[in-house]
């Protein structure tokens, strides 16, 4: 028989299939996050530590119980009926502690897990592993339900469930953008991190339903509004007009403060008062650096999708890339990855399009002129001359200029 568990999540309706119902009308979902800075009280503070923990507990548990059931009988412990098993296991005196805890902590704990092992057995990550306690993030999610989650914007306030009320503090973007009933939509869920240098944010997941955008012919679209990227370490990145954006290296402007600061907390006793004090100090040096990292990139990732309707970008191997001990830390840095995902997003919301090339295609040694590939080229040629018509090209502009034909390319033949 069927548990009620699981007959619930039979139940529930995928995003993909609630958008399928809803293209019916002409409509969609759209999921988007807002981020407040938080100011809870010390009372407070010390209950979203515990939930945090608690999550942290479940994802461990499950993740371990689900390895030893495999292990002795090669099935599959499901997330639904190891959430039974946890509820029966309140009652004991050992984990009475959880009825205290926020249910969602617990059960989004189970469903990382889940969701982790998705992902491994989609090779889109490695296997699952344990939590810490001590990373410099940590985390719980909550979701929403009988009103438990809510948004006060005059009072600056958000609602948690056994938290109460949060103080929190809009930017000056979120109070722009504030018209009427703008944040009054249906808020899923709500995370709440913990970072080591002391700051707390919460995260709402907003579902709002909007309607349909135009339908758009990607394959008829005019050369001039295809944009080619080549993403690079010298610039940022060098586009098929010639236009080059420098890389700022954030971690390069404050790398010498960070060993400073890491030498002084390499000296001190751990877990003394000096050293929390000193490994909070650290934290907030690297919460600096990873803040200006991701305000670059969304404004250059806005810029673009403002300016352009179809953006075509290498899809590089980063993973393989960091293995060069000499470049891994000027590739981190750069942020390749996260500037791709905020383009993707952002494209997708405002109805324009971004275009993969195959990462084995010779953007650098092909010339775009006459299509003959150099291959004798190396690294450290930035400025070469075709063998073939004798066209001189600047090595980054003609990889851009090749990734925008390759991305028209595949435009046409889709």
């Amino acid at each position: 028989m069927e548990t009620v568990i699981e007959k619930q999540k039979k139940k529930r309706k995928t995003v993909k299939e609630k958008n399928k119902d809803l293209a019916i009308d002409g409509k969609k979902l759209k999921l988007y996050g807002l981020k407040l800075r938080a100011f809870p009280t010390l009372y407070q503070e010390d209950l979203m530590k515990k939930f945090a923990g608690a999550n942290r507990f479940a994802y461990n548990f499950y993740l371990a119980e689900r390895k030893e059931v495999y292990d002795n009988t090669g099935e599959t412990l499901s997330g639904a009926r190891f959430k039974q098993s946890l509820n029966v296991l309140k009652d004991h005196e050992l984990f009475k502690w959880m009825k205290d805890m926020d249910k969602f902590a617990l059960e989004t704990g189970i469903e990382q897990v889940e969701a982790a092992f998705k992902n491994f057995f989609e090779k889109q990550n490695g296997f699952p592993r344990f939590k810490s306690k001590h990373t410099s993030r940590q985390s719980y999610t909550t979701k929403f339900t009988n009103n438990n989650i809510q948004l006060d914007v005059e009072k600056r306030q958000v609602k948690l469930p056994k938290i109460g009320w949060v103080k929190v503090r809009f930017s000056k973007k979120q109070w722009a953008h504030m018209e009427t009933d703008v944040f009054a939509r249906h808020i899923k869920r709500a995370t709440v991190s913990l970072q080591s240098n002391g700051t707390i944010h919460i995260a709402l997941t907003i579902e709002e339903t909007i309607a349909l955008p135009p339908t758009v012919d990607w394959s008829a679209v005019e050369e001039q509004h295809v944009l080619g990227i080549d993403l690079g370490l010298s610039h940022f990145y060098i586009d098929s007009n010639g236009v080059k954006i420098e890389n700022p290296r954030h971690l390069k402007k404050y790398i010498d403060r960070l060993k400073k600061e890491q030498r002084k907390l390499s000296r001190m006793v751990k877990g003394s008062a000096n050293y929390r004090k000193q490994q909070k100090k650290l934290a907030k040096y690297h919460m600096r650096v990873a803040n200006c990292r991701k305000d670059f990139l969304h404004q250059q990732s806005r810029k673009l999708i403002n300016e352009n309707q179809v953006i075509a970008l290498e899809n590089l191997n980063v993973k393989g890339m960091v293995k060069n001990k000499r470049l891994a830390q000027s590739i981190l840095d750069v942020g390749w990855s996260t500037f791709v995902t905020f383009l993707t997003y952002k494209a997708e919301w405002a109805n324009k399009k971004i275009v993969s090339v195959g990462r084995f295609f010779a953007s650098s040694k092909t010339c775009h002129g006459c299509g003959e590939k150099e291959t004798g080229l190396t690294l450290s040629d930035r400025i070469w001359v075709c063998g073939a018509c004798g066209a001189e090209h600047d090595r980054d502009q003609n990889a851009a200029i090749n990734i925008k034909q390759e991305g028209i390319r595949i435009l046409r033949h889709t």
